[in-house]
């Protein structure tokens, strides 16, 4: 419990922004980028800061729209969007409860945003909403109205019933997959034992199947459950029976008897899914799930499946086929592609590791080689920046490739953005950019080749797709670093196949008139022949 509420205090003290310091550049911002390789190859800059009477602490996630506007949230319930001009809106807010880790917690966008203007939120409701014990967590969608704040009458509720924490483990992630569903990882409600795996067990809701917490969970994006999600069907499941509050140690849910299971259930068996993404190139979903006292991890999901807590933290603690206990049986445990530990690490295992922030594959096209197609993670508590080498078939990581990557942060999210850079979320209250200082000049993508892709942690073009071209009718922005004088209406903004869309427009400007003068020219000499 020690570690949890090291966590919480440090996820919930605005008081932390003391820890923003000037970035390598001179720049006023947050963290530094590790000597080195790091340093020499990117800048990091302030993206987003709050300004007059908007602030921009206590920051959770955001995510990009379309048309480069950036929406972001706060724990505090509050929305900001900052506009391509860099002004920012207070957008609207929801009433969160906010004790210790609730809050507003997770963004997602709509793959059609473009034409219904709808963004997903995952919050802690609070008492004046109809928030309880038993119904804390919420997933609802709102529209975004043309002058930048919620239109809360239009207001959802996609998904409901979730118990919060009494302490820590509420979850929040969300992420529109490659099929299309949307995704959202509720954590386990924190009833912890304070032991090391393979101990004392208290809290059996991440492996219980009438139970939402501790889950990956998939809907269709109006809220209904996907007639192929693996418990639709399935009557008799491991149910909990001490739903009401934490014990001294929980019931075995191997005792527990069955009942009919929730069948938005994707995949069980998490603690505090906090922050997943998408793999466009495979679908595969990576989540960075935060331990208890001893290991954090990295887990690639696997539908239907369970992925070991409580009985595993990590890949240690109780054997794996301890997970086949649970009806339906689905086999062993599914243990994380990487765990660290708590502490110094030893020769086999990475060490520093407090609460994990999941993170992302950077594919950008114009990021160089020695840093593309790394995974990009980090840690909360102790304000890290990590990359690690995925294996050729992005189905796990390579073991000792971890290196340091930048400090001084408190990540709590990271993201790419329409311009192909590495956003992150600084908890007190600024979105940084990291981007090449010498960018690779993309591929040039040839005329009708492709479209902008659709949600945020989807396919090319879309921010976390790292693939694709940027809307041409986008334009420039130059406050996402490209050249707005001369990259104007071709989309460049440092994406991917982009960078050359200009030069295209002009090379098939200088063909085409080419072609007409030759044209005209017979033209004129056939008459002359006549």
């Amino acid at each position: 419990m020690v570690k949890d509420r090291r966590f919480a205090v440090r996820f919930s003290l605005a008081a932390f922004g003391a820890a923003v310091i000037a970035t390598s550049s001179g720049a006023a911002g947050a963290g530094t980028l590790t000597a080195g390789d790091p340093a020499n190859t990117f800048d990091l800059t302030p993206f987003a800061v709050g300004a007059g009477s908007i602030s921009l602490g206590n920051l959770t996630d955001f995510r990009f729209l379309p048309d480069k506007r950036l929406v972001m949230i706060l724990k505090t319930g509050d929305v900001v969007v900052r506009k391509t001009d860099t002004t920012l809106v207070a957008a609207g807010a929801f009433s969160v409860s906010t004790t210790s880790e609730q809050g507003l917690l997770g963004i997602e966008v709509h793959p059609d945003f473009a034409n219904n203007h709808t963004l997903f939120f995952y919050y802690s409701a609070s008492a004046a909403e109809g928030g309880t014990s038993f119904d804390r967590q919420r997933i609802v969608s709102v529209v975004l109205k043309n002058d930048n704040t919620l239109d809360m009458p239009t207001k959802k509720v996609l998904a409901t019933g979730f118990m919060r924490g009494p302490a820590t483990n509420d979850g929040g992630a969300l992420s529109i997959g490659t099929d299309g569903k949307l995704y959202f990882g509720v954590g386990d409600s924190g009833c912890n034992s304070g032991a090391a795996p393979g101990g004392i067990i208290t809290n059996y809701f991440g492996t219980c199947l009438t139970n939402g917490n501790g889950k990956i969970m998939r809907i269709n994006l109006d809220g209904t459950i996907p007639n192929d999600n693996p418990l639709v069907g399935v009557a008799a499941a491991s149910a909990c029976s001490n739903a009401a509050a934490c014990t001294a140690e929980g019931t075995d849910i191997a005792t527990t008897g069955t009942a009919a299971p929730r069948t938005e259930i994707w995949a069980w068996g998490f603690r505090n899914p906090r922050r997943f993404w998408h793999d466009p190139q495979t679908g595969n979903l990576w989540v960075g799930d935060v331990g208890e006292v001893t290991y954090e991890e990295v887990t690639i999901v696997q539908k239907g499946k369970h992925h070991g807590w409580p009985y595993r933290e990590g890949a240690h603690g109780y054997p794996p086929n301890k997970c086949q206990v649970v009806t339906p049986n689905v086999g062993d445990c599914v243990d994380p592609v990487y765990d660290c530990q708590h502490g110094t690490g030893t020769a086999t295992e990475d060490g520093n590791c407090n609460s994990i922030t999941g993170g992302l594959i950077m594919d950008s096209c114009d990021w160089p080689a020695t840093f593309k197609g790394l995974y990009f993670f980090a840690d909360n508590a102790n304000g890290r920046v990590w990359t690690m080498q995925p294996n050729p078939a992005r189905t796990g990581l390579v073991a000792g490739t971890r290196k340091d990557f930048g400090g001084g942060f408190s990540p709590g999210a990271l993201h790419t953005g329409p311009d192909g850079a590495l956003y992150v979320a600084d908890y007190p209250g600024t979105v940084v950019r990291i981007a090449p200082k010498a960018p690779v000049i993309c591929p040039v993508i040839p005329p009708d080749a492709g479209t902008e892709g659709g949600a945020n942690d989807g396919g090319g073009g879309s921010p976390d797709g790292g693939v694709g071209p940027v809307d041409a009718s986008l334009g420039g922005d130059s406050s996402l670093g490209g050249d707005a004088a001369t990259n104007a209406g071709s989309g460049d903004s440092g994406g991917c196949g982009c960078r050359v869309a200009a030069a295209q427009t002009t090379a098939r400007a200088t063909w085409l008139l080419a072609a007409l003068g030759a044209l005209g020219l017979f033209i004129a000499r056939r008459r002359r022949a006549g």
